[in-house]
């Protein structure tokens, strides 16, 4: 199996504090055959799954955003075991000028503003998954 293929059928990480969030998103991914979404609360968390497993995209919550930056930092400088190129997009609130060009930096492709619809997740889901 090329490696291509291989990343496709990883996983997406997603890193939302809010369990309603997440389980909407996780259960939207799964009634329509998306990638798998592993969903996880905290940033520890997410720093524990991603030294220990690849995945195909990462969808972080900014909701602890410095926490947030630090852990798309650590990603970016190759930290863990998934590619540093890993396609990532982020949740929010609201957008701030400093937030903007920080996400730009750290190469984040998608951003979805609270509250985002349905049809938005999806889309980002299969972004995450195209691209690599």
């Amino acid at each position: 199996m090329s490696s291509a293929a291989s990343s496709l059928q990883r996983p997406i990480l997603l890193l939302e504090p809010s369990s309603l969030t997440a389980s909407i998103i996780v259960s939207t991914a799964r009634q329509l055959n998306l990638p798998a979404v592993r969903q996880v609360s905290s940033v520890r968390t997410a720093s524990q799954r991603l030294a220990a497993e690849g995945f195909s995209g990462v969808i972080v919550s900014l909701d602890d955003a410095p926490a947030a930056m630090s852990l798309l930092e650590q990603v970016r400088d190759a930290r863990f075991a998934v590619d540093a190129q890993v396609p990532v997009a982020v949740t929010t609130d609201q957008v701030d000028a400093s937030t903007a060009v920080q996400m730009k930096a750290l190469q984040v492709r998608r951003v979805l503003l609270k509250p985002f619809k349905v049809r938005d997740v999806i889309s980002t889901i299969e972004m995450l998954r195209g691209e690599r």
